[in-house]
């Protein structure tokens, strides 16, 4: 790293070369992070607890974003005993939205199929809604291709019309836009009993409710990685479901009420620090280096550098040699060759 130091008042331009060396303290790259580390905790809590105690005592509930750490935070797990279930810090958010975007009297309306424990957010990939033969609703996976049902001019005085072709939720809901208003929105029983009277005995049929995704980590990290357990996700009536990793399902993550009591696992980062030698080129010899305010404006400007590219994580600071400087001139080959002939 090279920097250079101008004084208005010199009038002679003389070079000095002088060697510092600064200690890096932090996430480098990314091809330099530590992995997470991974602290089990026994004690069994709801997840909001269990966040809050990873918080105060380490850095956040357990993120996990690829493979290895997946299995380092199994491993972590089963090395403490434990073989069950263990909070980590990915939730997700419910939020049922009509295709119309109604939000008015009966928007909450909800015909869910509870015998069957609907919705059960099979395999984290339902967010689609299908009113199946006995009239009860379930959560469906939106590319399947079905029938579905559309309505016609407002809410307040609509017809719904049953469209046979099949076809998944979104090119339904493209139709409807098209040919009628939007897909059905299921204000309450009567309408409900409508769209049941239009289909056929055991037809299943798209409405118009349906949902994003929307999961995320505690900690605010991307969502991408991901290792759902393949089977049902409860999800009932609550705005927000938060995740486990069960051992007893291959440490593979499954949503549960978020006021259930589990241990957990909490992660931190281990600081990376890195020593690096500084070779500094000075114009004006009347500058010294190992002015503190010289070293802090040298280090302010280094700093604005790793931000600027993306190192925002990474802290600086100047490491002190044995007589206290920071900065030592460096001999040129003359030097040395008279020290040598000495």
């Amino acid at each position: 790293m090279n920097t250079g130091t101008n004084s208005p008042q010199s009038s002679s331009m003389m070079e000095g070369i002088f060697f510092g060396v600064l200690c890096l303290s932090g996430c480098l790259t990314f091809s330099t992070c530590l992995l997470h580390q991974y602290h089990f905790v026994s004690d069994a809590m709801n997840w909001t607890e269990a966040q809050s105690y990873c918080r105060g005592r380490y850095t956040d509930l357990a993120t996990i974003e690829n493979t290895e750490e997946l299995k380092k935070l199994n491993d972590t797990v089963s090395a403490a005993g434990n073989s069950s279930q263990v909070w980590i810090g990915l939730y997700s958010q419910i939020d049922w939205k009509w295709s119309d975007g109604f939000t008015g009297s009966g928007a909450e309306y909800r015909n869910w199929d509870e015998s069957d424990q609907d919705p059960d957010y099979i395999q984290a990939n339902q967010l689609c809604v299908v009113k199946w033969g006995n009239g009860r609703w379930i959560d469906y996976y939106c590319h399947e291709e079905i029938a579905f049902v559309c309505y016609n001019g407002t809410l307040e005085d609509s017809d719904f019309v049953l469209v046979n072709t099949t076809k998944n939720w979104t090119e339904a809901q493209r139709h409807c836009r098209e040919h009628y208003t939007d897909l059905a929105t299921v204000r309450n029983e009567a309408d409900n009993d409508k769209i049941h009277n239009l289909t056929q005995h055991n037809q299943w049929a798209w409405i118009g409710l349906h949902r994003d995704p929307q999961i995320y980590w505690s900690d605010g990290s991307g969502y991408s990685f991901s290792s759902w357990y393949q089977g049902q996700h409860r999800l009932g009536s609550k705005k927000v479901v938060c995740a486990v990793a069960d051992l007893k399902k291959g440490g593979n993550w499954r949503l549960l009420f978020c006021e259930q009591r589990f241990p957990f696992v909490c992660y931190s980062v281990p600081n990376v620090e890195t020593l690096v030698k500084v070779r500094v080129k000075l114009q004006d010899s009347s500058v010294n280096l190992n002015d503190r305010a010289v070293r802090e404006q040298i280090l302010k400007k280094l700093q604005e550098k790793f931000n600027e590219e993306g190192l925002s994580g990474v802290t600086l600071k100047w490491k002190e040699q044995s007589d206290g400087k920071v900065f030592h001139k460096e001999e040129n080959s003359s030097d040395k060759k008279k020290k040598t002939e000495l």
